[in-house]
């Protein structure tokens, strides 16, 4: 038996694996190297679509499933394809009209198995699409045809918590379930899509028997507390460091993750 064998560690990109500038540290890589080489399994759990994180595949190709759309699919890497995945129903047009309606500032971007729509733009939805190297595909949210599978709703940092406390003093949370990804981004995924639940859902693919989570945001709490043992980096939102069982002594850009290894 190798000595790894058996551990899942699922860790989130940005801030987390991920320097400032979306680079993975060549202490990262050999320390995922000596992992994987030994027996470990691992992965990646993100907001990204494939598109978005194919970039980060130049560094690390993970050895299991990745869990994607914070949680809202499970993406095979050697395949080029989603082993599940989770998709809002049609009234989910409700939450967008809403925050049309009432939140004129947010920017609209709405993801499905095929594609990115930017639905309402902003400078916000403008960085993102160059950021992430999507194609320019606008388009009104009504008239999207396929499934959607999540959107995201892009408001300035300062705008950011007033705008989830209105969300979440809607009905809309009942149906639906909500998450911040970043200062700036606030999601709407179908109910019960976490990244612990596609963590949980990765380990029984792979059969594996301990797992690891690694997060630094609010929409890695889930990841942290349903994996076997939790850590939060350094640089975390205190509220993910309340619920690890572990905080690393490095940030994300002082090799975290090979810290956790070691």
């Amino acid at each position: 038996m190798k000595k790894f064998e058996g551990i899942l560690i699922c860790t989130d990109l940005d801030d987390t694996l991920l320097t400032t500038d979306k680079r993975v540290s060549d202490e990262n890589i050999a320390a995922v190297k000596y992992f994987t080489d030994n027996g470990g399994l691992f992965t990646f759990a993100t907001g990204r679509v494939p598109r978005g994180f194919s970039l980060i595949l130049k560094y690390i190709t993970p050895n299991a499933p990745i869990v994607s759309y914070n949680g809202g699919a499970i993406y095979d890497v050697d395949e080029q394809k989603f082993l599940w995945y989770a998709e809002l129903d049609r009234s989910a047009v409700e939450v967008m009209e809403y925050v049309d309606k009432f939140h004129p500032y947010a920017g609209i971007e709405c993801t499905t198995a095929k594609a990115v729509y930017f639905n309402k733009v902003n400078h916000l939805v403008e960085e993102h699409k160059v950021l992430e190297h999507f194609q320019a595909n606008y388009s009104d949210y009504h008239d999207i045809a396929e499934p959607i599978m999540k959107t995201i709703f892009m408001v300035e940092n300062h705008e950011i918590d007033e705008f989830k406390r209105a969300i979440q003093a809607t009905e809309f949370p009942k149906r639906y379930s909500f998450v911040q990804s970043s200062p700036w981004y606030y999601e709407l995924l179908p109910y019960g899509c976490s990244k612990g639940a596609g963590l949980k859902k990765v380990a029984a693919m792979t059969g594996a028997l301990k797992t690891v989570g690694i997060g630094d945001n609010e929409n890695d709490i889930s990841l942290v507390c349903d994996a076997d043992v939790g850590v939060a980096v350094q640089n975390a939102a205190a509220e993910v460091k309340e619920k690890a069982d572990y905080i690393t002594r490095n940030d994300h850009n002082h090799h975290a993750v090979a810290e956790v290894i070691e």
